[in-house]
């Protein structure tokens, strides 16, 4: 039988150590915050982030893992007879997957390695790991695993927004003039993934007007199919994004689905969206 292991990163807010049979391993990135460098999830959790971050006159940062984190992954799997997936945050928006591949040249480039592109970040690469397992512990082969993380990619849609455009700015995703005026004028960007690159596809006014499309184009993504997977993320307004779902599946018609999570959007990520940031998204059956 194949051993199959999957190692993502902590965008993905992982916390369990095995699906079923599958092992997973999550590599941390970095916050670096007035001089000190704190793991993603690990040594800065997410309460804490968000509760500082209201308050701090110094913005943090955020970096990849280096090659070396993503051996120390690796190599013990390996020599365990792993065959691993690693699937990861979107290349367009961090560079976590050329350290990755920086790990595995080291290691050899026919090490039974494959690295792959979520094209996302976040819930969605959450629901990626969770097809691939799916199949693993199904008896399905390595390869029918990578081909259940390319046959999600197709099915998914994520969409989202901020309730304030400081830290788009901050993140250079937007200028100071489009922040202020934005600002100025409640405007809060529909923002989703196109090709692995953080997009903005509308402009609503007033972060309630933004809920309102965030709605909009959910339902526009599942009319007429069926959905294995519905999920939500949230920052500092947990009790918030859980009622904001309740009411997304109940206008829609759907029942909670098996599969559904509504997790924490991890401080790497909260660094680009800062406090009040809301995403929703789906996986379509196939």
């Amino acid at each position: 039988m194949t051993k199959i292991a999957i190692v993502t990163d902590s965008t993905a807010s992982f916390s369990e150590q095995h699906i079923g049979d599958v092992p997973v391993y999550a590599v941390p990135l970095d916050v670096i915050w007035a001089g000190e460098t704190y793991k993603d999830g690990v040594d800065m959790h997410h309460d804490t982030f968000y509760s500082r971050l209201k308050t701090a006159k110094e913005m943090p940062t955020t970096s990849q893992p280096s090659p070396k984190a993503f051996l120390e992954v690796y190599k013990p799997l390996l020599e365990d007879g792993y065959q691993i997936l690693s699937i990861h945050i979107s290349e367009g928006i961090s560079g976590t997957i050329n350290s990755a591949l920086q790990a595995k040249h080291i290691l050899g480039e026919d090490a039974p390695i494959e690295i792959l592109d979520s094209f996302v970040t976040a819930m969605v690469l959450k629901m990626q790991i969770l097809e691939a397992a799916q199949v693993s512990n199904q008896g399905g082969s390595f390869e029918d695993a990578i081909a259940a993380v390319k046959s999600a990619r197709e099915r998914c849609g994520v969409f989202f927004t901020v309730e304030t455009l400081e830290f788009l700015e901050r993140g250079g995703r937007l200028t100071r003039m489009e922040a202020f005026a934005g600002n100025l004028l409640q405007i809060r960007p529909i923002l989703t993934f196109v090709d692995g690159k953080i997009t903005s596809i509308q402009k609503a006014r007033t972060f309630k007007g933004a809920l309102k499309a965030l709605k909009e184009h959910f339902m526009k993504g599942i009319e007429g199919k069926q959905v294995r997977n519905i999920s939500a993320t949230y920052t500092d307004n947990q009790a918030f994004v859980e009622e904001f779902i309740t009411e997304l599946l109940q206008e829609a018609g759907i029942e909670r689905p098996t599969q559904m999570f509504i997790d924490p959007l991890t401080p790497v990520i909260g660094t680009h969206t800062g406090p009040g940031c809301i995403g929703i998204a789906y996986l379509l059956e196939e």
